[in-house]
Order: structure tokens, then C-alpha cells, then sequence
């Protein structure tokens, strides 16, 4: 009987984790001592995940409009990005900008801390030093979300394979110096969410 009802409690907390949907719902409700990294995850699970879907050229208008200086123009593109991704790390840091430019100060904090607990989550995933504490995205936006947090630019780019994983290479550097390092980022999800796409189209939407 011990035994049972041991996994029956099991059973029960797995249950309970919340779904991407629930971690949204908490967000906006102002619930935000959460666990990003379950909530990306989750996401990442989802029916909902595409991370080669319309948010990426979303997230383009976002920065030309906030470049500009066009608040008005990247909140409504960071509210499109956030209704079909809402762990989108620049859509959160833009409208977090914006509002406390707008003097919202605490909806402009409330951004500010998803975007910080989002950015955390990414950079606690590893160092990104080697393919074996690569850094663990579920979106190429990731990636580049860390390296300006990291004050990084690009250089060169090249996808990899290692120990059964695959990995982005980036050779990336300060945008004050010429020196030259390499950050890794396992793109395992995004790799296998590519393939099951191609699984679910028809030979006729292929060709």
C-alpha cells in the first residue's frame, strides 16, 4: 500500500508541473518568481514551439522599430511576438525599455525582470566554452539575445556536430577589441523540431 500511494504522489507531481500555457497565465497575472528555465522548456514542448516560425521575422521589425526610436511601433510588434512566443527574450526587453521611457515604471519593471529571468536562464545552462557546457537555447534569437548581453558581436558562425548533438559554433568577439573567442549553443530542440516539420509535410508540400 506504501508503495502505491508513493506513486500515486509521484504521479500527481508530475502532473502538477505547469504547462507553457499556466506559465504565461502567471506571468501576466504578475507572478514572476518563476522558473524560467522550466518555462522555456516548456514552451519548447509545446504544440506552440516554432522556432523557425513568423516570431523571427517579428522580431527584425521589433529592433528596425526601436533603433528609431518608434516605442509605439516595437511594443505592438513585441505584443505580436510575445501572443505566439512569450519567452521571446528581445520582445521583453524592448517593451521594457519603452515603457519605462513612457514613465511605466512598474510595467516596465515587470518586463524588465522576465527578460532578466529569461537571460539567466540561457547563460545558467552552461559557460558555452566547449560543445560539453554549451549553452542550451530553443531558438537561434537565443543565441543572439546572450551575445549582446554578453556585449558580444558575431564574427563567424558554423553548425556542428559532437558526441550525438549538435551545436552552433560561434566565433564571436567585444565590439571594442579584435580578439576572437568561441561560445557554443546546443540546438538539439531546435534540430529536432526542424526534422519532425519535415516529417509532418506531405511529398507534395515538400516539392
Amino acid at each position: 500500500m506504501l508503495l502505491v500511494g508513493l506513486t500515486l504522489l509521484s504521479g500527481n507531481a508530475r502532473a502538477a508541473e505547469p504547462s507553457y500555457d499556466d506559465y504565461v497565465a502567471q506571468v501576466k497575472a504578475g507572478k514572476l518568481d518563476i522558473d524560467y528555465t522550466a518555462f522555456r522548456m516548456a514552451y519548447a514542448a509545446s504544440p506552440k514551439y516554432e522556432p523557425y516560425g513568423a516570431a523571427r521575422a517579428l522580431i527584425g521589425q521589433i529592433k528596425k522599430a526601436y533603433v528609431a526610436g518608434d516605442c509605439p511601433a516595437a511594443i505592438a510588434h513585441a505584443k505580436e511576438v510575445l501572443e505566439v512566443n512569450f519567452v521571446q527574450i528581445d520582445a521583453h526587453m524592448v517593451t521594457a525599455s519603452c515603457l519605462k521611457k513612457a514613465g511605466n515604471e512598474e510595467e516596465a519593471r515587470r518586463a524588465h525582470a522576465v527578460f532578466i529571468g529569461l537571460v539567466r536562464s540561457v547563460l545558467g545552462s552552461g559557460d558555452g566554452k566547449s560543445p560539453e557546457t554549451a549553452f542550451v537555447v530553443i531558438g537561434i534569437d537565443e543565441e543572439y539575445s546572450v551575445m549582446a548581453a554578453l556585449s558580444l558581436t558575431l564574427v563567424r558562425q558554423a553548425l556542428i556536430n559532437h558526441g550525438g548533438s549538435a551545436f552552433d559554433r560561434m566565433e564571436v568577439k567585444k565590439r571594442d577589441s579584435d580578439e576572437i573567442a568561441t561560445l557554443y549553443f546546443n540546438v538539439d530542440r531546435l534540430q529536432a523540431q526542424m526534422a519532425r516539420t519535415f516529417q509532418n509535410q506531405s511529398p507534395q508540400k515538400i516539392q
